[in-house]
């Protein structure tokens, strides 16, 4: 399976329309979306309604969940709670539902294991090395899969575990990257709406579970478009700069 992994979307249309026009060309069989199409932006409505058109399997992310759950969305900073009952009041009660049923994970025996945050939570995060080295422990529950996929940092990584049960961070290259049949992996492709990498270029990667390779890219966008539509919403200016400057 060839397989385009894309993570918080973050109702931004302009970085998706760009991802997805690439992916177009990669020839993939399927998209996995691992959560968080709402939140922060400005068009929810339209990034669901595109991948309406698409094979996709997505997953509930924190923020889609959150729409929901008062308690949760409690726990956001004021500037993410803001911009999330905004989203509330404008998603669109067919769209409401699909946000509603969608899945915690999903699991390709032989292939891959999704989630948002963490295959526990989809409100933790696999930042620091013992964050990874939890998940990877628990990945070894699951013999036949190598890999879990995940989001909610807004940035890249790859973490490994190898056969002496050394977990490390593997530098993310431009390149294709090739896998080892003999370690576990968590892979995170980066953010489709919002990057928190210092590069404010949309995020996404490529997994080919026959040639074992992850392959991580990005794709430019109408930023301008995209900050107009979130003053024009009235939303905090802040998440209008921040994408700039992919923080």
């Amino acid at each position: 399976m060839r397989l385009a992994i894309i993570a918080d979307i973050h109702s931004n249309l302009e970085a998706l329309s760009s991802v997805l026009a690439q992916i177009d060309q990669e020839g993939v069989e399927v998209v996995l979306n691992l959560g968080d199409l709402v939140g922060y932006n400005a068009s929810p409505n339209e990034c669901l309604e595109l991948l309406k058109t698409r094979t996709v399997w997505s997953l509930a992310g924190n923020h889609d969940l959150a729409l929901f759950d008062a308690e949760r969305a409690q726990h956001f900073n004021i500037i993410a709670h803001q911009a999330l009952m905004w989203c509330r009041e404008q998603v669109r009660p067919e769209f409401l539902a699909f946000l509603q049923g969608l899945p915690l994970l999903r699991e390709q025996p032989g292939s891959f294991l999704a989630c948002h945050g963490t295959p526990a939570s989809p409100d933790t995060y696999i930042a620091y090395h013992f964050q990874g080295k939890r998940v990877l422990k628990h990945l070894l529950s699951h013999p036949q899969t190598r890999v879990c996929f995940f989001g909610h940092t807004h940035r890249r990584a790859l973490w490994y575990r190898d056969i002496r049960g050394k977990v490390a961070l593997r530098q993310i290259s431009p390149k294709k990257i090739r896998l080892s049949p003999e370690e576990h992996y968590l892979i995170n492709p980066g953010s489709v709406g919002q990057p928190r990498d210092g590069n404010p270029e949309a995020c996404y990667a490529i997994f080919d579970d026959k040639e074992f390779t992850i392959h991580f890219k990005s794709a430019p966008y109408d930023i301008g478009g995209a900050q107009h539509r979130i003053l024009a919403a009235g939303l905090p200016a802040f998440l209008a700069e921040r994408l700039a400057q992919g923080t």
